[in-house]
């Protein structure tokens, strides 16, 4: 059963018979940088005051998915393994000391990013790394059996959809190719790079990671990606 953070999720209630109205103000703009404010090297989920980064652990069989907030950083490719599953590949966060890393696991219930405010909230743009285990699956096909080296035409890509009251996708969402071998191109987020997403709602983003590596079961890329500065604004809602 999926946990959160928060004790209670904000909703959004319209009366039937006003009219909402909403405009941001370009120059009340903010970043969440996901700082460290607990013990150890990774901790599941993270809430400030604008979002709840929902994420799920099953007790029995210490699986998990979602987003963790997680202090560890690997440079080392060789290092890639499961076990390894916490680590950035870089050697320090975007900003801060901490960054955000995130599972996606499409055979569980989605784990997204609910808005708090009664706001209509614009995600800007968010920095994206490859994760230690990820970057090694697709650049060593030793080190992991399961998953292939990436070669011309393979890509990952992480997917910001905005959410309805409803929690239904609507929109097209803004993909953010973290590994790009289509078209003679060969872009890999091997470092923080910033991706703009301009994704609008009141209620959440639902985000999903793609792969071109996929087999009988489903991806064989390791799903996970690191993130952090994300930068948004927003606009209180008022009627009248």
């Amino acid at each position: 059963m999926k946990r959160l953070l928060c004790f209670a999720a904000i909703a959004l209630v319209l009366s039937a018979c006003h009219k909402e109205t909403t405009t941001f103000v370009d120059e009340n703009i903010f970043t969440e940088s996901f700082e460290a404010a607990f013990e150890g090297e990774y901790q599941y989920g993270y809430e400030c005051d604008t979002f709840t980064f929902e994420y799920f652990y099953n007790q029995e069989y210490s699986y998990w998915g979602g987003f963790a907030q997680s202090m560890i950083f690997d440079t080392d490719a060789a290092n890639g393994k499961f076990e390894n599953q916490y680590a950035v590949y870089n050697a320090k966060a975007a900003s801060g000391d901490s960054f955000l890393l995130y599972y996606y696991d499409s055979y569980s219930e989605p784990c997204d990013i609910r808005f708090r405010k009664d706001a209509t909230i614009k995600l800007s743009s968010v920095n994206l790394n490859l994760t230690t285990y990820t970057y090694a699956s697709i650049t060593d096909e030793d080190i992991n059996d399961f998953a292939r080296k990436f070669d011309d035409g393979d890509f990952l890509k992480v997917v910001f959809t905005a959410l309805d009251k409803f929690d239904r996708p609507v929109g097209e969402g803004a993909e953010c190719y973290v590994v790009d071998y289509r078209d003679g191109k060969r872009f890999i987020a091997d470092n923080w790079n910033e991706f703009k997403l301009n994704v609008e709602s009141q209620y959440g983003v639902r985000v999903t990671v793609e792969t071109s590596d996929v087999g009988e079961y489903g991806a064989n890329t390791p799903l996970y990606i690191a993130m952090d500065d994300l930068v948004y604004k927003y606009k209180l809602v008022s009627d009248k």
